[in-house]
């Protein structure tokens, strides 16, 4: 193998999985706007769009030479362009078509860098796809045919070939290198389209060797490609790069147009009459003429100074778009140096993680030393201490916020799932997103993606009834699906809610007692009963489906919720639907605490939870006959659970005591405490195995002192505190 393949096959290696990467979106995004058109089959705009996606994946995997890509989504690419043309309308059977056409194309683009995952069988379903996608385009052009004119025919009869010769200038950015591309993997795409005529490199950018930097791109060329390919074909050779290049691609041109190509292409140059004579559209002496015309026309009329642009086009002969483009790149480089474009980087994940971890280290080790220094008592190193401690802070919310992305991506991804869903089970169904712009930690995003796979499918399966059903009770045949999310008290609140049945709550008790989850005869409150759904192999199906009937799926939903430090609560109406919601915290690495103690151990509040704190003797806090403790706030009862008693805390009860008022779901409680530490950071710690049975905490911090302490559930203890015995409390507890 010579020098230069493998020169290119490091290339490709090193880039392949930034292609994947790009390619990924580019197919999720054709998947959400095949389901978009499907709603609006005339959006011209989506289907143009549509195109655009499917011709930015065929062009990035010409680069890379995956031929398979290229050659399938070029089949796809040809039936998208006669529903633009208008050859072809679509309908649900196409749409389903083009679906399963993109699923194809993700698993070609997943397996590039693994030639054996393309099995037989998968080859057999491409062929048979192929199949299908010629049936739509041969019939569409053998209707269209009929309308072709005699003398395109007698052309084609000829042989005759329309050629163009097109003026392609590419200017590569900086971090070309950097993003794992090299310009002349794609000067040689463009060769295999078809003949360069001439291809000049610029290396006018290129500094001096003492300044170069080899990770540093600075090139950029101008080709003149003779080839039947159109515009948008030769400017997908730069669509893996179209962040980091500036493209022109004209067609074949005047003298006058190649000037102002050239002007538009040349560095930066501050005056006009210089730009113009460095591309030759004035000689020297004519301009110092232009000039000594305008001082003399100065003189002779003061203040009435005639524009040197003027003067060009009247005595020069310079055409008038080329004095526009000298202007026009003039009026950009002024704006260009008054402050940069805004620009976007990737960032591997992991690289990502990594500097939480540190962070979430560093705020640590921020508490210690501002404990020592308050030790020490001296105020100039306490007040250095103070000022560290909020640059952290500053750092910790600007590196957290890297990682929040809005939950509205995911959740379009159901849109598909709902549809296929739907259809293979006879139903009809309006999905709705709401607050897609609600913002969560990435790492969650994607964690949740499963729980709420079959959550959704088992609304469809379960909850909404078929057309017939429907109609009998009264409902609109079309069921509806809607898909929430939105920010609550420091968390985030995802919901999904349909106008199903509801759950059947004889069906789901006379189960439970069968399997012996529920003591026979026992008939608890309908929040146990609801809940008993999530019970491994717990299910109420009459038979087994595709979708459902072997108990499977549910009980892992609750385990990753709570893992996630989430907790789950339904809402059933029956006949009326179900309402699921979700409580997530923003996010898994550090937040803002209220920091308690009570004897020797130490508890965090989340502080957005934290509503106020009153101070109370302990003889206020009630006991009511139910074992339940209660404090009188504001002429109304406040629930109040105390953490001495809940978990055996070795401690004596002081003469007076502090009250922490927080907001939950169930509504405002109280927490006592007895002494008050005050707001820091909290880096937040997984719990031991041992621990994670523990109600009413949801994991552990590492203070400045070395000391660990638990950081409490809001929700969980919400749930707790109104329990029907102080007794069971404990029991729950542990």
């Amino acid at each position: 193998m010579s020098k230069a393949s493998d020169a290119d096959q490091d290339f490709i290696a090193a880039a392949m999985p930034a292609f994947i990467s790009e390619a990924g979106e580019q197919t999720e995004a054709i998947e959400t706007l095949l389901l978009e058109l499907e709603e609006n089959p005339h959006d011209r705009e989506l289907l143009d769009s549509l195109f655009r996606c499917a011709h930015t994946v065929k062009g990035s995997a010409g680069i890379f030479g995956l031929s398979k890509v290229v050659e399938f989504t070029h089949h796809v690419e040809t039936l998208l362009d006669q529903m633009r043309e208008g050859k072809l309308s679509l309908s649900p059977e196409l749409s389903t078509l083009l679906l399963q056409c993109n699923d194809q194309i993700k698993f070609l683009v997943d397996a590039a860098s693994d030639e054996s995952a393309d099995t037989p069988e998968q080859k057999d379903q491409r062929a048979d796809l192929v199949i299908q996608l010629r049936a739509y385009t041969e019939g569409a052009a053998t209707a269209a045919q009929a309308a072709v004119s005699a003398t395109a025919v007698a052309n084609v009869t000829a042989g005759s070939v329309v050629m163009t010769t097109w003026a392609i200038s590419a200017r590569f950015g900086s971090e070309t290198f950097r993003n794992g591309m090299d310009p002349l993997s794609i000067a040689k795409y463009l060769k295999s389209l078809g003949t360069v005529k001439s291809m000049v490199c610029g290396v006018e950018a290129v500094p001096a060797l003492v300044n170069l930097n080899p990770e540093t791109c600075y090139l950029s060329f101008a080709m003149e490609l003779e080839t039947k390919a159109s515009r948008d074909e030769v400017e997908g050779a730069f669509s893996f790069v179209a962040d980091d290049c500036e493209l022109d691609v004209k067609a074949p041109e005047s003298a006058d147009q190649k000037l102002v190509r050239a002007i538009e292409n040349m560095p930066v140059t501050p005056r006009l009459g210089d730009m113009l004579v460095s591309v030759g559209a004035v000689t020297q002496d004519k301009l110092t003429e232009v000039l000594s015309n305008q001082e003399r026309s100065t003189l002779v009329a003061p203040g009435q100074k005639t524009k040197i642009g003027n003067l060009l086009e009247t005595k020069a002969g310079v055409a008038p778009e080329v004095v526009e483009a000298a202007l026009s790149k003039q009026q950009k480089t002024r704006e260009s140096s008054g402050g940069e474009e805004n620009r976007y980087i990737r960032v591997q994940a992991d690289r990502l993680d990594a500097v939480i971890n540190l962070l979430g280290e560093l705020v640590i080790a921020g508490a210690g030393a501002n404990l020592l220094a308050r030790e020490t008592r001296n105020v100039a190193l306490i007040e250095a201490n103070l000022h560290m401690n909020s640059l952290i802070e500053e750092i910790r919310n600007g590196t957290l916020g890297l990682r929040m992305v809005p939950v509205g991506e995911t959740f379009s991804r159901f849109r598909r799932v709902v549809r296929d869903t739907a259809s293979s089970l006879g139903k009809e169904v309006n999905f709705e997103i709401v607050g897609g712009e609600a913002e969560l930690d990435k790492s969650m995003v994607e964690k949740i993606a499963d729980p709420l796979m079959h959550l959704v499918r088992n609304s469809l399966d379960h909850g909404l009834e078929p057309p017939q059903e429907r109609l009998a009770a009264g409902k609109p045949q079309a069921g509806k699906l809607t898909l929430s999310a939105k920010h609550e008290t420091g968390a985030i609140l995802i919901r999904i809610e349909d106008d199903g049945r509801g759950i059947n709550r004889e069906r789901v008790l006379q189960r439970a007692w069968n399997r012996g989850l529920i003591e026979q005869g026992v008939v608890p409150n309908d929040d146990v009963i609801n809940m008993m759904i999530f019970e491994p192999g717990f299910s109420t199906a009459e038979q087994v489906t595709n979708l459902s009937g072997r108990g499977v799926g549910m009980d892992v939903v609750r385990r990753n919720i709570e893992a996630l430090r989430g907790n789950l609560k339904l809402n059933s109406r029956p006949g009326r639907g179900l309402q699921v919601d979700i409580r997530l915290p923003l996010t898994l690495a550090i937040i803002d605490g209220f920091l308690v103690g009570v004897g020797a151990a130490k508890f965090v509040l989340p502080l957005e939870s934290v509503v106020e704190v009153i101070e109370s003797g302990g003889q206020h806090v009630k006991v009511d006959k139910a074992g339940r403790h209660c404090l009188e706030l504001r002429g109304a009862a406040l629930p109040v659970v105390r953490l001495r008693s809940l978990y055996g805390i070795d401690s004596n009860l002081p003469g007076r005591v502090s009250v922490v008022v927080v907001n939950s779901p169930r509504g405002k409680y109280g927490i006592e405490v007895e002494v008050l530490l005050g707001q820091q950071q909290t880096v937040i710690k997984p719990l031991g195995r041992l621990f994670k049975t523990l109600r009413g905490i949801s994991g552990s911090s590492i203070l400045g002192s070395g000391e660990v302490a638990l950081i409490l559930d809001v929700g969980s203890l919400g749930e707790l505190v109104t329990a029907a015995q102080h007794t069971d409390l404990v029991k729950l507890a542990s």
